[in-house]
């Protein structure tokens, strides 16, 4: 068999497996549509603040941990306080973030407090597997009976998953994340382009070679991966990338550049693997979008205030700089974001100023840049009960997939690394 191996998309997911790969001595090839590899794990630096696409967190006990871990990727960052506000009916409370802060607050009465002592305890020794046929709210239907306390436990649930959906998110990957979570995530230092950083110079000592600035337009296979086509091809040759000479390549009419393989890795997003392999893989999949507002400021009006969650509103706000390097020096940024279910419109950009008027008030004097996302992508999949991801393994022999969206495991970040090493060692076992 070959031991080429062409991997289409260089976000997390396609760095990792690159170097699995390449480091099994496979010859491995990255395309990037973009002159930035990254994804949606790039850091774009303005005025000297290095903002991630949105809040970014790596969950320590998770599969991402893990897995850098053992390629050698070092990651340097602090975790966020556990203390916090919680935003109910537009006023602010004390986040029951912990025994102390359970009974401290004013969000819950005594009855709820009660049964949250009880719950707290339980959530971290819990077994999610057992309830995968249900929704997050059928299990809270079941489990809590407070309705304050519900509230603030679909919260939780919400800041875990990233996701506002709980009438159709399962409650066993939810569960699970919401125990990952109590474990403790780490905020990154100098943002997420540092692990992106780190994975492409990892790859480039294994071997892997990079085109980037390229448009894969088709996959093509017989039910057997034949080759692939390219549009706009820019092959780059700096000192960060490893030029490379592409073999055998032969035009094709108006359908472009076609490049003949045996082995296709697309590390993207479910709707382009269904482009690009013009053929229908059985893939249901539900992205999980949220409203953000990113501001930099050049100091920090109220130093208390660095996380807050809504209660009865889908709301999330972070002071990210509290944790980690992200600024200069005295400087701030802040994410604050609104959770969006399925079918809902974006926030508005003057609701998400809100959440800032009340923690931070002053921040407009103080304010160096500013960034709105309305319809940012968090996740290409919403697990749902009783519907399988897809697994790394097509129904076409030598293609393959990794995403976000594929394998059992993790949801997020969590999700694209397992299913890239799973993936990698799919093609290993099968195609050697």
């Amino acid at each position: 068999m070959s031991k080429n191996v062409i991997i289409v998309g260089g976000g997390l997911a396609g760095l990792a497996a690159s170097i699995y790969l390449a480091k099994a001595g496979k010859t491995v090839t990255i395309f990037e549509k973009k002159r930035q590899l990254g994804g949606r794990a790039i850091t774009h630096l303005r005025h000297g603040f290095r903002f991630n696409l949105g809040p970014h967190a790596v969950y320590r006990a998770g599969a991402a941990s893990a897995i850098y871990r053992e390629l050698g990727i070092a990651l340097r960052g602090g975790s966020p306080r556990k203390r916090g506000v919680a935003l109910f009916d537009g006023q602010p409370h004390r986040l029951p973030a912990g025994p102390f802060s359970l009974f401290a607050t004013s969000l819950l009465g005594l009855k709820g407090k009660l049964e949250a002592s009880f719950l707290l305890p339980r959530l971290r020794t819990i077994d999610p597997k057992p309830y995968a046929s249900m929704t997050a709210r059928e299990w809270l239907d079941r489990n809590v009976s407070d309705p304050r306390l519900r509230q603030t436990f679909e919260a939780f649930l919400r800041l875990a998953t990233y996701s506002s959906a709980p009438g159709q998110i399962s409650a066993a990957a939810a569960l699970g994340q919401l125990k990952l979570a109590m474990k403790g995530v780490l905020y990154v230092d100098d943002g997420w382009q540092k692990i992106v950083d780190a994975l492409h110079s990892h790859a480039v000592t294994a071997g892997v070679n990079f085109v980037t600035s390229s448009r894969i337009v088709r996959v093509d296979h017989d039910g057997r991966v034949r080759g692939i086509e390219i549009g706009g091809l820019e092959l780059e040759d700096r000192n960060d990338t490893m030029s490379i000479a592409l073999p055998d390549i032969s035009p094709e009419g108006e359908r472009g550049t076609r490049l003949p393989a045996d082995v296709v890795l697309l590390a993207v997003d479910p709707e382009t693997v269904e482009e690009l392999v013009d053929d229908d893989l059985g893939l249901h999949t539900t992205p999980v979008v949220a409203a953000c507002l990113d501001v930099a400021l050049r100091k920090l009006p109220n130093k208390k205030n660095t996380f807050a969650l809504g209660i009865d509103q889908p709301l999330y706000f972070s002071v990210h700089s509290a944790a980690a390097q992200l600024t200069p020096r005295l400087g701030a940024l802040i994410h604050v974001m609104k959770y969006r279910a399925d079918g809902s419109g974006p926030a508005s950009e003057k609701e998400l100023e809100g959440v800032l008027d009340l923690l931070q008030p002053g921040w407009r004097t103080v304010i160096q840049h500013r960034r709105y996302l309305p319809s940012m992508v968090v996740s290409n999949s919403l697990p749902k009960p009783g519907l399988r991801r897809p697994t790394p393994e097509t129904s076409i022999r030598g293609l393959y997939v990794a995403g976000d969206w594929v394998g059992e495991e993790g949801m997020l970040s969590d999700a694209a690394l397992s299913s890239a090493k799973a993936a990698a060692m799919a093609i290993l076992a099968r195609e050697t």
